[in-house]
């Protein structure tokens, strides 16, 4: 692909300039017929007498239009090999999915008495074997030989999701249900069955429900779309959380920030909005001891899940001349591993980037990013500096993360948010592309619903309505944030008058990056009370009839 299609930078710039793990193979995010080429998926064999024909033949022609964008659909038997790495393993020579597979589509197994019986003799050696050390693999080996659960089929859990089909809860989809009573029987689905995600199912429509908590239904009409703009890139890109050891740990005093305290003024204003619900705490929902180890190894220690973050990006930092000369820019030096087309290093260390924006060329310094966030699975509505926000860093690709003081790190629920690749590029992008935002400070506000393109006032812009439905928090959802703001700046030239900005992710919800608290707080009251915005994907369709309002 062109170096151009998504910002003025290609992509492994921008992925090494936001902090972001290296990737082999860059695919363009924009492109979900790309992704499906890496895909591949295998299909567990129905049990004997399932009787559900909406399911069967949705499951038919699943396979049949992964097989049409270019999904490899590899047979059970292929996609599975005998793996005797334990006793029951051994005796009754269990076939388990190989790790390079990257989901396994099934359906909703029904537990007999039986199964019942002997899942709760496996609890009982599970707990008594039970100890911090043992991975996921190891946890599915002493607990998992009683069970019917696909995951306990995997290689690698952390590589392969689990998609189960089921047949479609009438009150989900039923347009007087609340957002609140939609997101619990989407995660009371995703635990009884173990499942990354569960797709609903009746004659005529569909549901999808993954952790990022969307109510998304499509009728049957719309397989195609939902196949190649949704559930492709959701398989290609599985929700993961930043991985600690990427980032360098210290401490900071959260008594001495003024933009910990604006961050928490703005969880506090933003409650009467109703938009950032009391986050889910699915580990107390999970009634076996084996199945939330499970969980929580997978997220990383995390035991709930929220309903978006807030944030605020403290003014970026730099240190010499902000911008610089064509004939300057040629006598920095090269920097090891980056394209020095796009990025060079001056005698004191600083980075300069090349941007062009509207044609225009400006060599400019890549600033010091820092923010202040509320931590994973907090009350966003009530945060308590001393334990709740933590601070991440960016400097020169290099991550930084710091607890307030006294707070330890192993603590189970002090983690960043699933969503820091997506602050971060929002910030560094702001930073570059529009200042004027950002100079200041800017907060951002993340939830799980969308408000009306008419809710949009003058200098208020949204964008990305129609892109593919990343997951949170990946990479390719990090960079398609950076291009937005970058596609704003290209369009409209570097915006001196610009208010707010709307980002889109759909299936997922908006990120909204405001000039200030007080104008983002005020105008998501007015959205709130007007019933312009809500959560849930009431606004979403309206939201990509328009595409963007960029103009």
């Amino acid at each position: 692909m062109s170096r151009f299609e998504l910002a003025d930078l290609d992509l492994e710039t921008i992925i090494a300039l936001t902090g972001m793990p290296v990737q082999k193979d860059v695919v363009d995010p924009t492109n979900p017929l790309e992704m499906a080429k890496k895909v591949s998926v295998t299909f567990r064999p129905l049990p004997k007498g399932y009787k559900n024909e909406a399911i069967v033949e949705f499951r038919r022609r699943l396979e049949e239009r992964f097989r049409h964008f270019g999904v490899e659909v590899i047979p059970w038997d292929r996609a599975t090999e005998v793996v005797s790495n334990g006793f029951v393993s051994k005796v009754l020579r269990t076939r388990k999915v190989k790790h390079s597979i990257r989901a396994v589509i099934d359906v909703e197994r029904p537990y007999s008495i039986l199964r019942k019986l002997m899942s709760g003799l496996a609890e009982k050696i599970y707990s008594y074997l039970r100890s911090p050390e043992m991975s996921v693999t190891e946890i599915l080996k002493t607990s998992g030989w009683a069970d019917d659960f696909t995951v306990r089929y995997l290689q690698d859990p952390y590589n392969t999701q689990i998609i189960t089909l089921m047949p479609l809860d009438p009150e989900f989809v039923d347009s007087n249900t609340t957002y609140d009573r939609k997101i619990q029987i989407g995660l009371q689905n995703l635990i009884k069955t173990m499942s990354e995600i569960v797709i609903g199912v009746s004659k005529n429509r569909f549901s999808i429900i993954n952790m990022n908590l969307s109510d998304s239904t499509f009728s049957i009409e719309e397989l195609d779309d939902f196949i190649l703009n949704s559930l492709i890139p959701k398989i290609y890109a599985p929700i993961k959380p930043p991985v600690l050891k990427r980032f360098e740990k210290g401490e900071y005093d959260p008594t001495g920030s003024p933009y910990v305290q604006q961050l928490v003024e703005l969880g506090k204003q933003l409650k009467d909005t109703e938009l950032f619900p009391t986050g889910a705490k699915f580990s107390d929902k999970i009634e076996r001891l084996s199945h939330r180890d499970i969980v929580e190894k997978i997220f990383e220690g995390r035991t709930g899940v929220s309903y978006g973050f807030i944030a605020v990006v403290e003014s970026p930092r730099y240190e010499g001349p902000r911008e610089i000369t064509q004939s300057e820019w040629e006598s920095l030096s090269e920097i090891n591993g980056l394209n020095s087309n796009w990025v060079r290093e001056d005698k004191n260390g600083r980075w300069y980037v090349k941007t062009i924006i509207g044609g225009e060329v400006v060599y400019q310094q890549v600033p010091d990013i820092w923010i202040v966030t509320s931590r994973s699975g907090c009350d966003k509505t009530n945060l308590d500096p001393k334990s709740d926000v933590i601070r991440i860093g960016l400097i020169k690709g290099k991550l930084y993360l710091q607890t307030p003081k006294g707070v330890d790190l192993q603590r189970r629920d002090i983690r960043p948010s699933f969503d820091t690749y997506v602050i971060l590029a929002q910030a560094l992008s702001t930073a570059l592309y529009a200042p004027e935002l950002i100079k200041d400070g800017m907060p951002i506000a993340h939830f799980h619903g969308y408000p009306d393109p008419s809710w949009f006032k003058k200098n208020e812009y949204f964008i990305g309505a129609k892109n593919p439905s990343m997951p949170c928090g990946t990479i390719e959802a990090a960079v398609l944030n950076y291009s937005s703001i970058y596609n704003l700046a290209n369009k409209n030239g570097r915006p001196g008058n610009l208010n707010l900005l709307c980002i889109v992710e759909p299936d997922h919800g908006v990120n909204i990056l405001g000039i200030n608290k007080e104008y983002l707080v005020k105008r998501l009251i007015e959205g709130a009370r007007e019933k312009r915005i809500s959560l849930g994907g009431k606004y979403l369709e309206h939201l990509r009839r328009e595409g963007q309002n960029l103009s």
